[in-house]
């Protein structure tokens, strides 16, 4: 089974990202778009989605909203698109090259200095993911147990300033470990004891994933329990300019982001028919779907209780210090100001 390390490939240059992507898509606001008034004479709205990544257990809510017909219902044609570079789906959607994108709270906010028109309008996967991982036999239970020992990281922007703070956390200092740039081969490194514990993996994949390699459920503890505030790791991006200028684009995302609430709820509800749903959608087998499915459910429900999707203006503030303070932002960035849950059906 192949390791599942978004964000962890090379970022290719833009042009070409974009090339790639529009040759697949099209350009958004064409025939039947919500940029050309949606569902004119009857007509679904298309919808062209760049994922952050291959299709996964993350996408669990998209896919079954898909295959179980909540989007059509919604008078929406939805296609969805894995990108060639991770970091592209923020700029094409602030380039109006596709409608929507899921990405990373993180990215957004390191994307604010080139002021994209770009705003999370629903949170995906409402918290963090990443975590740090060790084997059971390791004796690596929390941060302080890591002095002397070999930390295996992926290569992403975020990657030092959470090292940083979860040692600070246990009482280290960076000093005190030594890192490796494992890239896409978190898992094989851990397994293969080149590194003592990895810092970049998901609860929810790599870990699963380690488990059934192994026989022994491994040590997971997610960054926000280390000193890292909690974050939303997935959410849905909207070009900001077209929700404000383009009434049918806003109407678009509003029933797209209603629809997906729903598809989510109703997948919540049919473990075993959210699991077939993805088995039709991703190159993963069977065993550790039937793993990671369920396991992503339990973590798509806002954990205050608040309804699915919804964000909180507070923690992105939150998260921004955070981002400042490490220097991940060269200047604060008011988080709040990123995102927006005016289009999400009902309140937060």
């Amino acid at each position: 089974m192949a390791t599942h390390a978004r964000r962890t490939r090379p970022l290719l240059p833009i042009l070409a990202a974009l090339a790639l992507l529009a040759a697949g898509c099209g350009t958004a606001g064409g025939s039947g778009s919500p940029g050309s008034g949606g569902t004119g004479q009857g007509r679904p709205a298309r919808v062209d989605l760049s994922l952050d990544w291959t299709p996964n257990p993350d996408h669990v809510g998209l896919y079954y909203a898909q295959q179980h017909g909540f989007f059509q219902r919604a008078k929406l044609q939805v296609t969805m698109r894995a990108p060639s570079d991770p970091s592209a789906p923020i700029k094409l959607v602030g380039l109006n090259q596709v409608d929507l994108a899921i990405s990373y709270q993180p990215d957004l906010f390191l994307a604010s200095p080139k002021r994209l028109p770009v705003k999370a309008v629903a949170a995906l996967v409402p918290v963090p993911l990443n975590s740090l991982i060790a084997l059971r036999d390791s004796g690596i239970t929390s941060p302080s147990a890591l002095r002397g020992r070999k930390v295996g990281i992926t290569g992403i922007p975020t990657d030092d300033a959470t090292l940083a703070t979860l040692l600070r956390t246990g009482g280290l200092t960076r000093g005190d470990v030594r890192t490796v740039s494992v890239g896409f081969n978190l898992v094989t490194s851990l397994l293969s004891r080149k590194v003592d514990a990895i810092l970049g993996g998901y609860r929810n994949v790599e870990g699963i994933q380690i488990e059934q390699e192994t026989g022994t459920r491994p040590v997971v503890l997610p960054v926000d329990r280390l000193g890292v505030p909690s974050y939303d790791e997935l959410v849905v991006v909207a070009n900001s300019k077209r929700l404000d200028g383009d009434p049918a684009y806003a109407a678009t995302v509003r029933r797209f982001l209603d629809a997906l609430r729903q598809g989510t709820q109703a997948a919540m509800a049919d473990r075993d028919g959210a699991v077939a749903t993805m088995q039709q959608a991703t190159s993963y087998k069977a065993p550790f779907l039937r793993a990671s499915v369920p396991a992503t459910l339990d973590l798509l429900r806002p954990p205050d209780g608040t309804p699915i999707g919804c964000m909180e203006p507070a923690a992105w503030d939150s998260y921004g210090d955070w981002m400042h303070r490490t220097g991940l932002l060269p200047r604060s960035v008011d988080g709040a100001s990123l995102m927006t849950t005016a289009y999400l059906p009902g309140s937060c």
